[in-house]
């Protein structure tokens, strides 16, 4: 129908606080950390023991390379967003494509792990993990710029109830000392009062009887 109405359109994501951003983020990368012990494997029916597991060093190094990596970028997503007051759809999109690639870190570390000794896939092996790698500081790098861009810094955002609080004690403590002041100090009309009501030296010299007349 032409005379129907639009629908009105759809709110927009902004000004949302950064809590359940960083929440699903850390889900994410705990996820993701974890997922990386799987491709240390316990080798069965082997007659050398140490040797087995000396020979299997690949895997060991792909997973501290690879848990080191995830760490350190979690390090750096928690201290930007420990910086962060809002974030808006932009913002949110960047980061999901950030976790995008820190999700996939658990594969190309396999493939390292399988392709590492080997003559043939091993130039693969380690141009497919330095592309991950890369993707990610890409990621991080947008995520940054976006945000020093737009200015989603907490130090635009109003004061904190911590700074209200010190300057209402400042402005309690000079009310107080004003207080303090005002009441140490005679105001004129006790002064006056003050000296109407004592009699002077020679009014006591001279005694009572020299007043009445």
């Amino acid at each position: 129908m032409s005379g129907s109405a639009a629908p009105p359109p759809l709110p927009q994501t902004v000004g949302v606080r950064p809590a359940r951003l960083e929440a699903f983020s850390d889900g994410v990368f705990a996820i993701a950390a974890t997922l990386l012990v799987l491709e240390l494997r316990v080798p069965r029916g082997v007659g050398d023991l140490a040797q087995t597991l000396l020979d299997a060093w690949p895997a060991y190094a792909a997973y501290l390379v690879s848990f080191l990596t995830i760490g350190i970028i979690w390090v750096n997503h928690h201290t930007l967003l420990e910086h962060i007051r809002r974030v808006d759809r932009p913002f949110l999109y960047l980061n999901v494509l950030l976790l995008l690639w820190v999700a996939i870190v658990p594969f190309p570390t396999s493939v390292l792990d399988e392709y590492l000794l080997s003559d043939r896939g091993a130039t693969v092996a380690a141009v497919l993990y330095g592309a991950v790698g890369l993707l990610i500081a890409v990621a991080f790098s947008a995520i940054f710029f976006y945000e020093r861009r737009v200015g989603c810094s907490r130090s635009a955002s109003p004061p904190t109830r911590q700074g209200s609080r010190s300057r209402s004690s400042h402005r309690s403590l000079a009310s107080r000392s004003t207080d303090l002041r005002r009441s140490s100090t005679p105001s004129r009309s006790s002064r006056r009062r003050r000296s109407v009501s004592r009699p002077s030296e020679s009014d006591r010299a001279r005694g009572p009887g020299s007043r009445t007349r």
